[in-house]
């Protein structure tokens, strides 16, 4: 096609998927948090899917009904985990303008 540059969207798909990448490498030291149990279980996980820190009030804490237990860290994991993909898919849509691409966003 004439006056089409193709080296020019070569660069402008480099350029941002460098972007991108970088973009990643700071939310894998971002985190977010989230409990469950009315707060009894925190957890804390990075944009990349990596639990940082689980915290158990003692009150959370029933020899008697362990299932309770790990049905709130469960559920706090879960929250976490989904928080940090939702943080993530929003920041890499602020860079791509909401365009999925397939194995970067």
């Amino acid at each position: 096609m004439p006056g089409v540059d193709l080296n020019y969207f070569i660069r402008q798909a480099n350029k941002l998927t460098e972007k991108i990448e970088e973009r990643k490498q700071q939310l894998a030291e971002e985190t977010v948090e989230a409990t469950s149990g009315e707060g009894r279980v925190k957890v804390v996980a990075t944009c990349t899917q990596e639990v940082r820190s689980i915290k158990i009030d003692k009150s959370a804490i029933d020899p008697n009904d362990p299932s309770m237990l790990e049905d709130l860290i469960t559920a706090a994991v879960n929250a976490a985990l989904a928080s940090s993909r939702q943080h993530m898919q929003r920041e890499l849509a602020k860079i791509s303008g909401g365009i999925k691409i397939p194995g970067i966003t």
